[in-house]
């Protein structure tokens, strides 16, 4: 019998991979969580951001709202470049299906990120 569920797991699971790779993968599939540090920067506390691309297809020049976007904490220009209003993910190279990349700043309260663009490449 468990065998059975486990069988319908990996076919449901093969489907919705069919489907998602077929086109359905949207800019909302880059998802951003924030994580607490016990670390603190020039008495701000440190946050640590996931930026996850949780889509089959590849996602590139991925941007992020950033207007007002500070920190205490030397930016990360291989994941996360500040210009003006825009942060540019990963120098706008590639974030592969469910990559993840880590990047912290330090700044009370903590920045909202919002992706803005992203260019997906199905195969």
């Amino acid at each position: 019998m468990a065998s059975i569920f486990k069988l319908l797991s990996l076919i449901t699971l093969f489907l919705a991979l069919i489907f998602q790779a077929n086109g359905e993968c949207s800019l909302s599939d880059i998802k951003i969580m924030h994580y607490t540090t016990n670390d603190y920067a020039h008495g701000m506390p440190v946050w640590k951001l996931n930026i996850t691309n949780n889509c089959v297809c590849t996602q590139s020049q991925v941007k992020l709202n950033c207007t007002g976007f500070q920190t205490y904490l030397e930016d990360d220009p291989a994941i996360l470049n500040a210009h003006e209003n825009e942060c540019l993910v990963k120098k706008g190279e590639p974030i592969h299906s469910y990559e993840s990349l880590i990047f912290r700043y330090a700044w009370e309260p903590k920045f909202q990120f919002h992706p803005i663009s992203s260019q997906i490449q199905c195969s």
